[in-house]
């Protein structure tokens, strides 16, 4: 099932369902069309929180309320998608951006900046601000000053369950589900920053972490590996993978960074492919985010994270 949060036409925080109906894809009103089903309310079906403390049996509900509403198109719960104006997919929390975990991009990334102290003995990542995240079709300034705005398409993945140093084998148990996350990146500042061993400014800009459109749920994605990834800048391939390419795959990424305790809302991603503008040859420049641009970061199994990138003047 795919579940996001959206704004109503009275500017009200609504739990959508995306279901398909003639070809089309459209929202539902989770708590309207329940109440009008069942003649009652669901708490559960308020908020995507709620549905995560809900487990299994919120979602068994949630998934037979989106097959009644789709069954029984009414604009009191129903919506076209394209007129929905989306929010970030959950109230976040913690967001743990994973680097360097696609091999063929560890590969290019030493090709760029040389081997380093680099290793593989086990994940890396650092931490994205919440502040920075925005929703699907968001505009995005480019920072005063930032010639090298990249894009980065990468999986994240939702953690529903709390996890406390768990093994490999129960670690996806602790997952809600999947979406995406786009991790925008000031290069100058960051590899400025790297020098000095940190990360912080030159990835949490504001508008630096657009995620969604919505979450994929994690019955529908037994093996998460499957999950294939590609971002467009205007129409142009500039990435494409797999999930099998990642040199540590979610179970392992859940245990390690669980050795801090990870709580519902909690974000995990991969890391991004091979295909970033800083390391295209023989010139990058081309290759950076300019305002007018349009992104698109798709996971075929999930959806399409559009980000519109302008100007910092013009979004002052």
């Amino acid at each position: 099932m795919k579940i996001g949060r959206y704004l109503s036409l009275r500017q009200e925080t609504r739990l959508g369902a995306v279901v398909e109906i003639a070809g089309e894809l459209h929202v539902v009103d989770l708590s309207r069309a329940h109440t009008a089903r069942c003649g009652r309310p669901d708490g559960g079906l308020t908020s995507m929180s709620a549905l995560m403390a809900g487990g299994r049996a919120g979602l068994d509900e949630a998934a037979r309320t989106a097959t009644w509403a789709a069954a029984r198109p009414d604009a009191d719960w129903l919506a076209q998608e394209r007129d929905v104006q989306w929010l970030v997919p959950l109230e976040p929390r913690n967001v743990i951006a994973g680097g360097m975990n696609f091999a063929r991009h560890r590969e290019e990334v030493i090709r760029v900046n040389g081997p380093g102290q680099s290793h593989t003995d086990f994940p890396m990542g650092f931490v994205k601000l919440a502040q920075s995240l925005v929703p699907t079709r968001a505009s995005v300034a480019r920072p005063r000053g930032v010639l090298q705005f990249d894009y980065e398409i990468e999986v994240a993945a939702v953690i529903g369950r709390e996890a406390h140093d768990i093994d490999e084998s129960r670690a996806l148990e602790h997952v809600f589900g999947y979406t995406i996350m786009n991790d925008l990146s000031a290069r100058e500042l960051q590899m400025r920053e790297m020098a000095n061993q940190s990360i912080v400014l030159g990835k949490n800009f504001p508008g630096f972490g657009p995620l969604g459109p919505w979450i994929l749920t994690a019955d529908e994605v037994p093996d998460p590996s499957v999950l294939a990834l590609e971002l467009r800048v205007n129409g142009e391939l500039r990435q494409r993978s797999s999930c099998r390419d990642l040199i540590f795959g979610f179970p392992a990424m859940v245990s390690h960074w669980s050795r801090m305790g990870l709580a519902p809302g909690d974000l995990l991603t991969t890391g991004t492919p091979e295909g970033i503008a800083l390391a295209r040859k023989p010139d990058p420049t081309p290759f950076f985010l300019k305002p007018g641009d349009i992104v698109e970061a798709e996971v075929p199994q999930i959806g399409i994270l559009e980000t519109r990138i302008v100007d910092a003047a013009a979004a002052a």
